[in-house]
């Protein structure tokens, strides 16, 4: 009966813990086993033979978006023009130029948007600022308008001939 008392746990002796620890052990080495883990699509043909530049290539990928993916770096994406410019950024780096030459590059073939994090400008000054600029004025156009607002309006006292009339509606 004492096998019973623990359901479907075998008897370990005490009440089942160490049965359940057991379990929850297996549960956690399944979840490690077949969880899922990222997928590089970085193709083997595309890899350098140089590790430096293969390293500052899989950097300066990491770098770059997408743009068929959008939320993707073209580390990550198997698109083909994810592909084509892995190709073009190992081309670039084998023929000699600097990380930054290589991302001038590309941002001057596909625009600003092809980077995961856009650099510091005007334009992107702009479009942070925007924001905390409106609630600002925001602000001070409610603050204006409680302050100007006046609190109770002075309500004057009936004439005789208004109070006269009023008597008389209520007469009738």
């Amino acid at each position: 009966m004492r096998g019973v008392a623990t359901g479907f746990l075998p008897h370990c002796g005490g009440d089942g813990r160490q049965a359940r620890r057991g379990l929850f052990s297996f549960f956690l080495l399944f979840l490690a086993l077949f969880a899922p883990l990222p997928a590089f699509a970085v193709n083997p043909d595309e890899v350098l033979s140089n590790p430096v530049l293969e390293q500052r290539a899989r950097n300066l990928s990491a770098q770059l978006r997408c743009m068929v993916c959008q939320n993707q770096s073209i580390d990550d994406s198997n698109a083909e023009l994810a592909r084509d410019l892995r190709v073009l950024v190992r081309e670039r780096l084998t023929n000699g130029d600097a990380d930054d030459q290589v991302i001038d590059y590309v941002v001057s073939r596909y625009g600003e948007f092809v980077l995961l994090k856009p650099r510091f400008s005007a334009k992107t000054m702009i479009l942070w600022a925007t924001p905390v600029l409106l609630l600002l004025v925001g602000s001070i156009a409610i603050l204006v308008f409680v302050r100007t607002r006046p609190s109770q309006r002075a309500v004057a006292a009936l004439s005789a001939e208004e109070q006269a009339r009023i008597e008389e509606l209520l007469k009738r």
